[in-house]
């Protein structure tokens, strides 16, 4: 780690984690193994993990700097306690369940320093086998939300909208403005951020970047996609350990975002219309994967996808069992 005075620090490399020991220990090594050419800092944000994430870190890490929080404070509120504790030009928003490649960071950075009315950007993302990971998005909408996430999209309708809020045939080998890229790997102008505000902790999980975005691109400080960085994602370990109680949490999120960009009376219409379709959907993919698992034991499918099945069918019975009076309630 290159230790600097706090004006001369270019980059602060902050790191929420959760239960996701081995992972985080890749990502830090990793960051270690692209040795930047950049003065740089990373601050890691223990969010109350159960598998002795924060010992790991303060051993093997120990030039790192180490907040380890007594409860979890959800992920906007723990990423704006990085953020305060660091001190460089630039953020950089990282999920633990990634891997640095050599030169992505500088490459990054001298991106930005080209673009001052950039308010931030985002790497290509890639998957570990090398293959293009899809990263960048539009705004969500109201139709494109139905069409993700209730049975009217498993039956082919509102695609349009869904294609459109994915960025279907978005060209990422070159660069470009962007909506929003994926918060796996989020750059941020730290002068942009003291100009619009950290991270809205109304969001416990999820959009709390969709959010930030779209605030920053309001403000004329629009974020851009440079295919010239790139980052390895893995993808999706927290928030399976969470189980139903992240399919819960993203449904509270997406109303709250919203409610506060799209105002809440058209949210409340839009909650009506939605939420018994999003229950059709749950209890239709709950049909599918129980046929889909019994399935894979008459196919003789191996372990490893007979689990997989599982998992995806006991967190759709876990949602609709534990979680359903709440998000009727929402």
């Amino acid at each position: 780690m290159n230790i600097s005075p706090a004006k001369e620090i270019d980059l602060s490399i902050c790191i929420v984690s959760w239960n996701v020991k081995d992972l985080l220990r890749k990502c830090l090594s990793s960051i270690g193994d692209a040795k930047p050419d950049l003065r740089y800092e990373v601050v890691v944000v223990e969010n109350n993990s159960r598998d002795e994430s924060g010992d790991m870190v303060r051993e093997e890490f120990p030039s790192f700097i180490l907040v380890s929080n007594r409860v979890n404070r959800g992920f906007a509120s723990a990423c704006n306690q990085a953020i305060r504790e660091s001190r460089g030009r630039y953020i950089l928003l990282l999920n633990p369940d990634t891997l640095i490649q050599g030169g992505s960071l500088e490459e990054m950075v001298r991106f930005l320093d080209k673009r001052p009315g950039a308010g931030g950007g985002g790497p290509k993302l890639i998957n570990p086998d090398g293959t293009l990971q899809p990263s960048v998005r539009m705004y969500p909408t109201f139709k494109s939300s139905i069409g993700q996430f209730t049975i009217l999209g498993d039956l082919g309708l509102f695609h349009r909208a869904v294609d459109k809020y994915l960025e279907k045939g978005f060209d990422y080998e070159y660069p470009s403005i962007v909506d929003q890229p994926m918060g796996a790997a989020l750059f941020f102008r730290r002068d942009a951020l003291d100009a619009v505000g950290l991270l809205d902790e109304s969001f416990f999980l999820y959009y709390e970047e969709v959010d930030l975005c779209l605030r920053l691109f309001l403000s004329g400080r629009p974020l851009w996609y440079n295919p010239g960085a790139v980052i390895v994602h893995i993808g999706g370990e927290s928030t399976a350990k969470a189980g139903a109680l992240s399919r819960f949490m993203m449904q509270e999120s997406q109303f709250k975002y919203f409610s506060k960009h799209y105002g809440s009376g058209s949210t409340i219409w839009f909650k009506i219309i939605f939420k018994p379709l999003f229950l059709l959907g749950e209890y239709w993919s709950l049909l599918r994967n129980l046929v889909s698992l019994l399935g894979s034991y008459i196919s003789g499918a191996t372990i490893a996808e007979k689990n997989r099945k599982r998992t995806r069918l006991k967190m759709r019975w876990d949602f609709l069992t534990k979680y359903l009076i709440d998000f009727l309630l929402l």
